[in-house]
């Protein structure tokens, strides 16, 4: 893994470059190219995983100089496609050489055969063209922006904002946060700062340098409605130890991020059997008894698997006192509470001397392993008239997450029932949040981006529960939980991959019946019964908790009274823009246990830190 950035008429020089050393602190490359009178600059920061040698080292040009490419990421199938190069003089092994010669042989398309994690810039001087792309899941980030006749692009945000200083937030995208706890791509909460979107390529003219719409690369999810289960469970097994294996592939040694749930466990079940070894694992936990603390069953799974147990204890005073650091190193502001759990973690793994680790992030999606599944899968061919029934039944559950599922589940309009079942805050809540500032034109922006995803994926062709799972793949995956990943692991100089996200083995699960899946009371059917084979039951079928904090109860003591005078007392742009009395109100809520708001509460925590000075 590494840090990228690169310019179209703008300088920089290793000092901006510097902003990415953490990426990458092994070695650093600035190459600078003039093609039609543009000024083109490639800057890498490199974490050397594969082909430590100088021949992997980047910027990296082609032998005939014709073409040249920044890289971050893993090409698990690079040995592959080394096999229709044959005619190429490699220097190195290093599979961004491999990419090199690829795409400058086979063309742009050709990204397509590509698996693995990456974000990457390719300049082809002959039909002068620079290529922007990103990996089908997003789990690399990659971020432009086009400002006149000039072009910035990094795996960072800092980076940009260094290059074109602006501090304007883009408050359409500010709605969006409210309601889904993340902005999806191409959104960024800064105005005229983009993210490629997951499984696109952008590509820039420079004999005339200027916007251009990214084009969709990727797979659609097929449906096959034949397969039988047996049939399903079988290959199954055969992908997975195969992707598996391919992302073993290293030149320095990998440690295993372990959970208490069957995923991590099956992961590292898997990884030992193919490569014959024990690995370190690693686990987060706390001092207090907590729904959320797993370090009791994962040192069960670790004695079972025979590993090198690690644990990682994180205080109250660890929360309170780092959050502020968390929300800049992730550059705006992220719903998800796992940052900090997963901040301590590759703080650990980094301090221990491993570049890489594996986690089991990639199941839930495409698997359907969150509870809002389970209402969709079981209503699915039901009647309307049924399904009245059950209008305003989320009202009386306590619990946020099956509140939206079922709120969702009496709206026929698909898209808005997608939104419905992702948002935080819904468009009432946002109104009464925020003095009515957003109206129904964010509303209508938010479902537009919905509508492009889902005609993208053609998931008009896919029953509903399958085609939320790919939709979430997507987005919530890409956008919020890869992102955390990416930004806090290589924070620390560590490679987080992903082997539940192998293209090929992704393809074969979206395509698999629903009811293989989920239904009212199961998720992750057919993956759970492959970890019958190889896991004890009582790994598997423990009651699953979420990579999360004890926030819950930290927001009803001191902390939240904090987090509440704080909110509640701001005279900026948080207290301009969010009404204090809606905020005393959900916390009076939380702490007396009539609703459990943690995740609005932590929300509003983030934008308040990242309002107040967290801008770079």
């Amino acid at each position: 893994m590494c840090g990228i950035l690169g310019t179209i008429n703008l300088d920089f020089n290793d000092e901006t470059l510097q902003l990415l050393h953490h990426r990458g602190p092994d070695a650093t490359g600035l190459l600078k190219f003039f093609i039609s009178d543009n000024r083109v600059t490639f800057g890498h920061t490199r974490l050397s995983i594969i082909d430590l040698s100088e021949a992997g080292s980047q910027p990296m040009e082609s032998n005939d100089r014709n073409y040249a490419i920044i890289f971050n990421g893993e090409i698990y199938n690079h040995l592959d496609l080394r096999e229709k190069l044959k005619e190429i003089k490699f220097r190195g092994h290093s599979d961004t050489e491999t990419i090199l010669y690829y795409i400058a042989k086979f063309g742009f398309d050709a990204v397509k055969d590509l698996n693995g994690i990456f974000a990457f810039a390719f300049l082809d001087k002959n039909k002068k063209i620079l290529f922007l792309a990103r990996d089908p899941f997003g789990v690399k980030p990659l971020y432009y922006s086009f400002r006149n006749a000039s072009v910035a692009f990094s795996s960072e945000l800092k980076t940009i904002l260094k290059l074109m200083p602006q501090n304007e937030i883009n408050t359409n995208h500010l709605y969006t946060f409210l309601r889904l706890r993340y902005n999806p791509s191409p959104q960024t909460l800064y105005k005229n700062i983009y993210k490629l979107e997951p499984g696109h390529f952008l590509k820039i003219d420079l004999t005339k340098v200027s916007p251009t719409k990214p084009v969709f690369y990727s797979y659609v999810p097929q449906a096959n409605n034949t397969i039988t289960e047996l049939e399903a469970l079988e290959q199954y097994d055969l992908l997975l130890n195969q992707a598996v294996k391919r992302q073993l592939l290293s030149d320095v040694p990998i440690s295993i991020l372990l959970s208490g749930g069957v995923d991590s466990a099956l992961l590292a079940c898997l990884a030992q059997k193919v490569s014959g070894e024990k690995f370190t694992t690693y686990t987060a936990g706390y001092q207090i008894n907590t729904e959320v603390n797993e370090r009791e069953d994962a040192a069960f799974t670790a004695r079972w698997l025979g590993s090198d147990h690690k644990e990682v204890i994180i205080e109250e005073n660890d929360f309170l006192e780092n959050l502020p650091t968390f929300i800049k190193i992730i550059e705006e502001p992220l719903g998800s509470q796992s940052i900090v759990p997963m901040y301590y973690l590759a703080q650990a793994i980094h301090k221990d001397g491993f570049k890489v680790a594996l986690t089991g992030q990639g199941v839930d999606e495409p698997w359907g392993g969150y509870p809002k599944y389970n209402p969709q899968a079981f209503f699915e061919n039901a009647p309307s008239r049924f399904l009245s029934m059950f209008s305003g039944l989320g009202k009386n559950i306590k619990k946020d997450q099956w509140k939206r599922a079922f709120n969702s589940i009496t709206e026929p309009n698909c898209l808005k029932r997608f939104v419905a079942t992702c948002s935080v805050f819904d468009n009432q809540d946002v109104h009464d949040l925020t003095n009515g500032n957003f109206n129904q034109q964010h509303a209508a922006e938010l479902e537009q981006l919905f509508n492009y995803r889902f005609e993208q994926l053609k998931l008009t062709s896919q029953n509903v529960s399958n085609a939320l799972m790919a939709f979430d793949a997507r987005m919530n995956l890409s956008d919020d939980l890869l992102l955390y990943t990416d930004k806090i692991s290589m924070h620390h100089s560590l490679e987080v991959r992903v082997p539940f996200l192998d293209v090929e083995l992704v393809k074969f699960v979206e395509s698999l019946p629903y009811n293989f899946k989920v239904t009212l009371f199961k998720n992750k059917i057919l993956h759970k019964k492959l970890a019958e084979k190889y896991l004890p039951k009582e790994i598997i079928y423990r009651k699953k908790k979420h990579f999360a904090t004890p926030r819950k109860e930290w927001f009803k003591t001191n902390i939240g009274k904090k987090y509440e005078d704080m909110m509640c007392g701001d005279k900026s742009t948080f207290g301009n823009i969010f009404k204090k009395e809606y905020i005393h109100q959900l916390f009076h809520a939380h702490r007396t246990g009539k609703v459990n708001y943690e995740k609005k509460i932590y929300l509003l925590v983030n934008v308040y830190y990242w309002l107040n000075g967290l801008k770079f």
